[in-house]
């Protein structure tokens, strides 16, 4: 395999100091948090930062994670697209599938249901029109508290 000029070599190591250097500055970490996260030496850190060498595979990989960007970009592999070079993925704990919002959504509507119907159920008067469409609204609420409550009572008996 033929090694790369070392005026390539030297143009690949400025490219990635100074994205190294503007993804840090945009991430809220020291540079002895991000040695502690890699698992390196903080002269690692430094060393990156100065252009003396560069973060290869798995030291990369994970720089790129803890620092929010890809890591072909951070690597000077791909031409920086505004602010698309950094990832828009966050914390795999925060992101949501669609399955879980939907899920959540159904949690939240039951929820409503449920108040809805114990409001009802404790109300001795009925509610105070607010429109033409509040009796629609209430009339259709009922109606389906009372088909709900029916299909309850038969799933029980």
């Amino acid at each position: 395999m033929a090694k790369a000029s070392p005026q390539i070599k030297s143009e690949k190591l400025r490219i990635f100091s100074e994205r190294f250097k503007s993804a840090l500055g945009k991430s809220s970490f020291q540079d002895n948090e991000i040695a502690e996260k890699l698992g390196v030496a903080p002269s690692a850190i430094s060393n990156w930062r100065q252009g003396l060498n560069m973060a290869k595979g798995k030291n990369l990989r994970r720089l790129a994670e803890v620092l929010n960007c890809q890591p072909r970009w951070l690597a000077g592999e791909e031409e920086p697209q505004q602010e698309a070079a950094f990832a828009k993925r966050t914390d795999p704990h925060e992101q949501e599938t669609w399955q879980q919002r939907a899920l959540s959504a159904e949690k939240k509507l039951a929820d409503l249901r449920n108040g809805l119907r114990m409001l009802l159920e404790t109300s001795e008067e009925p509610p105070a029109p607010q429109g033409p469409a509040h009796s629609e609204l209430t009339g259709s609420v009922a109606h389906v508290l009372k088909k709900q409550g029916a299909t309850k009572l038969r799933a029980q008996g």
